[in-house]
């Protein structure tokens, strides 16, 4: 503990051993009171304050596992959640808001989209949003993207609101709690681009590991077929889809988008020398490929010695998501 004295925390082991669980009210003032929360205007600490509500819940989790299920944890989750994301760790972030969420689901199935976990992951810029320095970094890159993707479609045009009702609500409420999976790792994708393009300028001009960017190359192109494997669950013979190409295949997807898409390339010079300019035939076959090329092996050829090439894999990754979201998300 960094903010807690040892006699501190044995204090709140007590005050929680003796805890009657009578509703959400009394978890949220226990954990208003004991929890080191975070600062709204400027990052303090962050990693301090993540690993003390860590170690408090597991603590708590320890001492009495019926009680912990049972009390409201919207609170740390929340907090855990905010510290995570000031320590750009954004698949903690969001990991810990979707588990905030599920806790308001549990104790307030008819307002929970009201609560501040559902509208960190709606973007919703309100009062009851102590993280909005967050939420607020989290609509400007999304808004960057939007727009670059508006300048070349010509589908409906896109604002923040209208992304988040169109596609990210209608995830978060499906009743497969799963769905939200996909906005989850959409943000992650989103959020990490800005690291990863900082650790390439800084990285050593005799190169290194490209494990980084594959993997979060990855992260894309998992994003990608499982908005797809959503949208198409069977294929023409009523069987589940088990690869891209299956999908690709199905009639329904032909006649939403009819593309030829490939899917398999040898190198990834190979993909760069294959991107068309920002079609949507480039945006699914270049996407395709990253998919099942960087799902097999970390050891590729370093084409990120120009940070250039990364940048345009990304382009067209985000394309790709975004032509979809913009054809089956009216």
């Amino acid at each position: 503990m960094y903010f807690f004295s040892d006699q501190l925390i044995n204090h709140a082991r007590t005050i929680y051993k003796n805890l009657i669980i009578s509703g959400p009210e009394s978890d949220d003032v226990f954990f208003q009171t004991f929890g080191p929360g975070n600062m709204i205007y400027f990052l303090d600490k962050p990693y301090e304050r993540f690993s003390d509500y860590e170690s408090l819940l597991s603590l708590l989790q320890q001492d009495d596992p019926v009680k912990y299920e049972a009390m409201h944890k919207g609170t740390p989750f929340y907090f855990l959640s905010w510290t995570a994301f000031d320590l750009r760790n954004y698949e903690k972030a969001l990991f810990y808001i979707d588990a905030a969420i599920s806790e308001d689901i549990r104790i307030a199935p008819n307002d929970w989209l009201d609560k501040p976990g559902s509208a960190f992951l709606t973007l919703k810029k309100s009062e009851i949003q102590v993280a909005r320095r967050t939420i607020e970094y989290t609509r400007e890159l999304l808004q960057q993207e939007l727009n670059r993707f508006n300048g070349i479609s010509n589908l409906s045009p896109f604002d923040i609101d209208s992304f988040v009702n169109r596609f990210v609500r209608v995830l978060v409420l499906e009743q497969d709690v799963t769905r939200r999976t996909i906005v989850s790792a959409f943000y992650v994708f989103l959020l990490e681009f800005v690291d990863r393009c900082s650790e390439l300028m800084l990285r050593s001009n005799r190169g290194g590991s490209i494990q980084p960017f594959i993997i979060h190359l990855f992260k894309g192109g998992l994003v990608f077929e499982s908005l797809l494997k959503h949208l198409y669950q069977r294929m023409d013979n009523g069987k589940p889809p088990k690869t891209l190409s299956d999908i690709f295949k199905t009639t329904s997807f032909q006649n939403d988008f009819n593309v030829t898409v490939q899917t398999s390339s040898d190198t990834l010079q190979d993909i760069i020398n294959g991107i068309q300019g920002d079609s949507m035939d480039s945006a699914f076959t270049t996407t395709s490929k990253l998919r099942n090329t960087t799902g097999h092996n970390l050891v590729w050829d370093d084409i990120f010695n120009n940070p250039n090439h990364y940048k345009a894999l990304f382009i067209q990754e985000m394309n790709a998501i975004l032509h979809i979201i913009s054809v089956k998300f009216p």
